[in-house]
């Protein structure tokens, strides 16, 4: 054990060794730690992605939900025709709020920044 001896506490150490591991990750991701950092940080391709993903799940869920009501009660395509447009209408509903919600995301950040 060596003898040296700190004027810093231990929590005094532990948040510079945070705030240094911080700047480390910044650095080491290629952005400079001392720009303003957006809330939502996906890229464009990863919210067009999420938006593709939820409607198609809808539409998905729709198709699957019908197609189960139509064998069960033998009233094929109606409860199939019926889902799709019902999970179409859900994936728009999705997109929309998901789409609202990255916007309202958006206004946040500009305001934080003036």
């Amino acid at each position: 054990m060596t003898d040296q001896k700190t004027d810093k506490s231990l929590e005094d150490l532990g948040d510079d060794l945070d705030a240094r591991i911080k700047h480390a990750k910044a650095v080491e991701a290629g952005r400079d730690p001392e720009d303003p950092k957006l809330k939502n940080e996906t890229s464009g391709l990863g919210q067009a992605f999420r938006i593709g993903t939820e409607m198609i799940s809808a539409l998905v869920v729709g198709v699957g939900l019908g197609w189960w009501l139509d064998r069960t009660f033998d009233t094929k395509p109606w409860f199939t025709i019926i889902c799709i447009f019902l999970g179409g209408a859900a994936g728009i509903l999705n997109v929309y709020r998901t789409a609202m919600r990255m916007a309202d995301d958006l206004n946040e950040d500009s305001k934080e920044d003036s």
